[in-house]
């Protein structure tokens, strides 16, 4: 039984860590854009929720961050009237970015998921497509789940936390 039990968390660990780096990886082939020191760093975090219909919905909770279309920015270069950046997101199901988001919330059919663990990150991009980091690291956040368990969050991560847990609805 133990033994069991340490194969089971190896293996999670391997796959996390694999999964973690083809992320990583696809996040880096955009270009990445330091925010600079005197703009408030944008915050990001994530709350799954299954879908009693299909697959899971994903909240996405940002501070210091304006999510919105290219075609409605004032000036996707600058930043809002209150100081933050603006841009959008990009959505990665295992590793395969799937689509960009403009607001708050997204679906993610179970047809991208597959049997056991997955994982979802989300980063958070200018409307040129770069990655927007803060320092050294990309301003992004990740959740592993298993749609088998519960709870389904296995470990969340995330480059930039919420200063209050009260902000997620």
């Amino acid at each position: 039984m133990k033994m069991n039990v340490i194969s089971i968390t190896l293996s999670l660990l391997m796959f996390i860590l694999s999964d973690k780096a083809l992320a990583v990886q696809e996040i880096h082939q955009h270009k990445s854009r330091d925010i600079g020191a005197e703009t408030p760093i944008p915050k990001i975090e994530l709350t799954i929720f299954k879908d009693m219909m299909d697959g899971v919905n994903i909240h996405v909770n940002v501070q210091n961050y304006l999510l919105n279309a290219p075609d409605i920015a004032k000036n996707p270069q600058s930043l809002t009237p209150e100081g933050f950046l603006q841009g959008h997101a990009h959505v990665f199901v295992n590793g395969q970015k799937r689509r960009r988001l403009y607001g708050s919330d997204i679906h993610i059919p179970l047809e991208w998921l597959k049997e056991g663990v997955n994982q979802i990150a989300i980063s958070l991009n200018s409307h040129q497509h770069e990655n927007w980091m803060s320092g050294e690291h990309n301003i992004v956040s990740s959740i592993f789940f298993d749609l088998s368990k519960d709870p389904i969050v296995l470990h969340d991560f995330t480059t930039q936390p919420l200063d209050s847990k009260h902000a997620h609805h």
